[in-house]
């Protein structure tokens, strides 16, 4: 059944309890043989989380990821429902990156393929059910 909210009793978010993680995430999820991992930035929230609410996640795009903003309708829906919350970063962007240098043959792991990859993974990780 769904939750009936007036815009006037939105909850808000409160950005100090998101606490910053790192996730060692693959850096190629197509090849068993390759072991490599890398550390994958997250936040995550469980200031309206019951036990039992779904898992809201937040995609960061291409770009350096952050604690998401209070204004984010997401997670305001998210806070009525009882909801976890999780921001992850993008792979090669912001903190989340899978190796020391740039160099050319190093993004030819940055794609979309490896990036749903990653979340698939991730939320297999650390999904507490």
């Amino acid at each position: 059944m769904a939750v009936m909210v007036s815009a006037d009793e939105w909850p808000s978010v409160d950005l100090t309890q998101f606490e910053e993680l790192k996730f060692d995430n693959l850096v190629d999820h197509f090849n068993y043989l390759d072991a490599r991992t890398y550390k994958q930035r997250y936040w995550v929230s469980d200031q309206y989380w019951d036990g039992t609410g779904p898992i809201f996640i937040y995609i960061c795009g291409e770009y350096r990821c952050s604690v998401p903003s209070t204004r984010l309708y997401p997670f305001m829906v998210g806070a009525t429902h009882n909801a976890r919350f999780m921001v992850l970063e993008h792979r090669f962007y912001g903190d989340s990156q899978p190796f020391d240098t740039w160099e050319l043959e190093n993004f030819a792991y940055l794609n979309s393929e490896q990036a749903l990859a990653d979340l698939a993974y991730f939320i297999g990780g650390v999904n507490p059910n």
